[in-house]
């Protein structure tokens, strides 16, 4: 049986990093928490997103998405970094059901800048502390939830890299673990080839209804999708329309059954492929994965994406050989041979999964060595 070498959790999941998060409330305590993580080893910063002023639904995904980066299990411990105690017990309340270490500070009750670091600081460094006594230990796949993202695609992609990652998400989901495929709106114009793997017609219908809304509220904003999708960089690598774009995009999801259909940054409660409604753009696209507990990303790139996350590790899969020299820093599997050398889908996808257990067992990527890490949070919503 394959297995990975990963972090026991006090809720019974595996992570793979070993990582103390500082967390903003909200965006007005970033600076303090900035402040924190750049004196601790091992730590990452996850950014606020709002949170002050917004409203109803929106404020909603903002919390628990902000929560759900704290819960995935590649964290350890929490410190959390509030302006006022009101808000910040909310989101305490809601990583402690992960029964991790949760800290926090507020910056009105500290004193200010300076107090609220140094109060932060010393609180993380107990958590990395204790953090650093843990030891890798043996899992089975079952425990891994792997995120299917694409970003600067190219014709490549979805002759290469993305029929390649499909291959683990089949390999991963076959094992009894799960997977994520988001980025509603490239599944414009083949919707329905991915809505017949469904399990049943209710999340055929919900799979229906999620990608069909999005179309609606673009168009009703008088936005020609013609001119935004393909982006520029995917028509100048070679990609003509979004049903084209589509069909290349869904092949990461493999050829598992399609069994839920998630919210942005929410979790699964069962085994298998899941789709989630989110946008397309990296950074707010992977950060959902993070958030629903995705310990690792899987991410195709045709003419060039740099981006990870702090929280989520993320592999860089190109098969455009050009990319591959000429942006070899950030990319961490080359599947180029596929086009080039006549290997086959299936040969590619399988050192593709030997590859993503060992960096699931602790080898870094080129993201994670750069530390070039992003966080933002969609929002969907006024403030007031």
């Amino acid at each position: 049986m394959q297995s990975f070498q990963g972090y026991e959790r006090p809720d019974g999941s595996a992570g793979i990093r070993n990582l103390v998060a500082i967390v903003s409330v909200m965006d007005t305590c970033n600076p303090v928490t900035r402040g924190i993580a750049a004196a601790i080893k091992g730590s990452v910063y996850i950014p606020g997103s709002y949170i002050r002023g917004q409203l109803g639904r929106d404020r909603a995904i903002t919390l628990n998405a902000t929560a759900g980066l704290c819960r995935n299990p590649n964290i350890a411990a929490v410190v959390v970094v509030g302006l006022e105690p009101h808000t910040t017990t909310e989101l305490v309340n809601l990583i402690k059901a992960s029964g991790k270490p949760v800290g926090s500070v507020d910056i009105q009750i500290a004193g200010g800048t300076i107090e609220a670091i140094a109060l932060g600081t010393r609180l993380a460094a107990n958590f990395a502390r204790q953090a650093s006594k843990q030891t890798r230990r043996s899992f089975p796949l079952s425990k891994l939830l792997l995120g299917l993202e694409c970003g600067g695609s190219d014709t490549t992609s979805g002759l290469a890299s993305n029929p390649s990652i499909g291959v683990v998400a089949d390999k991963v989901v076959a094992a009894g673990g799960s997977a994520i495929i988001s980025e509603t709106s490239e599944f414009f114009g083949a919707e329905h080839l991915f809505a017949d793997r469904a399990i049943d017609s209710a999340v055929r219908e919900k799979f229906l209804h999620e990608v069909n809304d999005v179309e609606q509220q673009i168009i009703s904003q008088g936005v020609d999708l013609r001119g935004s999708n393909p982006t520029p960089d995917n028509i100048r690598g070679g990609l003509t329309t979004i049903e084209e774009k589509a069909l290349g995009a869904m092949a990461k999801s493999g050829t598992s059954p399609l069994v839920d259909v998630l919210g942005y940054g929410e979790g699964p409660t069962k085994p298998g492929l899941h789709f989630m409604n989110g946008p397309a753009p990296a950074v707010e696209s992977i950060t959902g994965l993070a958030a629903a507990g995705c310990q690792l990303a899987l991410f195709s790139t045709g003419v060039g994406n740099p981006i990870g996350h702090p929280v989520m590790t993320v592999v860089k899969v190109s098969g455009n050989r050009n990319t591959i020299d000429t942006f070899s820093d950030n990319v961490d599997f080359d599947v180029s041979a596929v086009l080039e050398k006549d290997e086959t889908i299936d040969s590619a996808g399988t050192r593709l999964f030997e590859h993503m257990i060992s960096i699931a067992s602790g080898e870094l990527t080129t993201s994670e060595v750069l530390s070039v890490q992003e966080s933002a949070i969609s929002r969907f919503g006024l403030s007031m």
